[in-house]
């Protein structure tokens, strides 16, 4: 049992990192695209993951499903209508998060139909590992046909569904968390950006305080509360 949880983490490991990546590098795009000079500064035009790494909100999203990476740093000042382009800045990485996490699905749709037959089926789960385990030990291999998929190709089915699962759900988790508007996620500068000079600067002084309640929200288990009901959802009805 602690085998298989400790694979599941494994796996979930290049769906976490390929949508942080994606998250910030075109946030990184967009907003030097609009003038900021910060981000190739900074080296974040790059879809290497270790350039958008951030542990904490990494293992947040290991251990809750939701999470950030290393937020990239913008300068509003540069673009030509601050507003418009703090809001397409923060926003538009988060609708093409909602864009793969389509792709990974319909994926998952092509994987189901045509890498195993009707009998041996995997169901949609996140688990897809640990199914094709109890398939491949339920299994009698004294009537197996030659029609029958191997063992190995059971295994090796399960894992590549659960890594394009995993990859699907973390492009919603993280499109989704985003709406909260407390740093590091973008929502908080979006409203910076909207609000007035005193009530921006009491909302830039509260940051640490603010994020210190966010995360006992994750420790609680309110975040997944919260937001688990929309992303199986979207899960459901996404194809």
């Amino acid at each position: 049992m602690r085998g298989i949880v400790l694979i599941n983490y494994i796996l979930a490991i290049p769906g976490i990192l390929f949508a942080i990546t994606i998250h910030e590098y075109f946030k990184a795009l967009l907003s030097h695209r609009l003038g900021d000079p910060h981000p190739k500064l900074k080296g974040r035009l790059h879809l290497n993951p270790k350039r958008h790494f951030e542990p904490i909100g990494f293992l947040l999203m290991l251990l809750f499903g939701y999470g950030w990476g290393l937020p990239v740093k913008t300068t509003n000042t540069y673009y030509k209508d601050r507003k418009i382009g703090t809001l397409t800045t923060y926003v538009a990485p988060c609708l093409i998060n909602l864009l793969f996490a389509s792709v990974f699905f319909m994926i998952l749709l092509g994987v189901r139909q045509f890498s195993l037959s009707e009998e041996h089926a995997l169901t949609f789960s996140r688990d897809g590992f640990a199914l094709s385990l109890h398939t491949v030990r339920a299994l009698d291999h004294s009537v197996m046909d030659s029609l029958s998929p191997s063992p190995i190709v059971l295994i090796v089915s399960g894992i590549l569904y659960q890594v394009v699962y995993m990859a699907a759900h973390y492009n919603l988790t993280i499109a989704i968390i985003n709406i909260i508007p407390i740093h590091p996620l973008g929502a908080s500068a979006v409203l910076e950006c909207y609000l007035p000079g005193e009530k921006k600067y009491r909302f830039i002084k509260q940051r640490n305080l603010l994020l210190f309640f966010l995360l006992i929200f994750f420790m609680s288990g309110m975040i997944n509360s919260i937001f688990d009901p929309i992303v199986n959802s979207l899960l459901r009805s996404i194809a």
